[in-house]
């Protein structure tokens, strides 16, 4: 039987194999590299081969691997003993990647009525394959938001006013932004009656446990020191 004629192809970005998929100048773990030791550095200042480790789940080898990789690039800056800065490069990569993942956390939230506590995971992967000219469309289409739907801001130099709770004298708070971005402690904090605009008191603390007293919706609430140090407020 002779072959049927047909004219359809995949296009070229969808093919098998293909190692030029996206115009990205960097790969994903590139990327994800990048953003991460974006968001350490406003923990730590100079992050450490060990923190990254830590924050990306990974062996303090491969750390290292990508880190020498990522100063090829001229995306860090690596100095021994005195750890590790992203490059004006670097950062302007970083607060791009950070930029986009906010603004599609707050279209799968708001126009696909996603659970706000479990839309990272899938933002992370996103952000990635979408061009930054689909980025600002989306944006447009929002009514370019301030705001993810975890209070944090989509211009990461945006000024924030915000403290840790942790550091936030006693009386009453309205809750800002969280800096912890795992569903399971997002749940947690929903449980708790704790979102971005909440108002709540904040009673007393106790120093030799780091507990924090806290009066939410008149309902006495006691948290520690993981909820403390990555939910962020301002005197209501």
């Amino acid at each position: 039987m002779p072959a049927k004629e047909f004219s359809l192809r995949v296009p070229a970005s969808c093919r098998p194999g293909d190692e030029h998929k996206t115009q990205r100048a960097f790969s994903e773990s590139v990327e994800e590299y990048v953003e991460g030791i974006f968001r350490l550095q406003k923990e730590v200042d100079r992050v450490s081969t060990g923190e990254i480790a830590v924050y990306m789940c990974v062996s303090a080898g491969s750390a290292t691997s990508m880190v020498k990789k990522l100063a090829e690039l001229g995306l860090v800056e690596h100095a021994p003993y005195q750890g590790i800065r992203l490059t004006e490069f670097g950062e302007k990569v970083a607060k791009q990647l950070t930029r986009a993942h906010r603004i599609l956390e707050r279209f799968l939230v708001d126009n696909l009525e996603l659970p706000w506590n479990d839309v990272h995971e899938l933002a992370c992967k996103l952000e990635h394959y979408i061009s930054e000219d689909i980025i600002d469309r989306i944006d447009e289409k929002l009514g370019f938001p301030k705001t993810c739907p975890h209070g944090n801001p989509i211009d990461a130099d945006m000024v924030d006013p915000s403290i840790r709770l942790q550091d936030a004298k006693a009386g009453k708070l309205r809750m800002v932004r969280i800096s912890d971005e795992r569903v399971e402690f997002l749940q947690h904090l929903e449980e708790l009656g704790l979102k971005p605009g909440v108002e709540f008191e904040a009673v007393g603390s106790s120093q030799i446990d780091s507990l924090i007293y806290l009066n939410i919706n008149g309902k006495p609430t006691t948290v520690g020191k993981q909820v403390s140090r990555h939910v962020w407020v301002v005197p209501a």
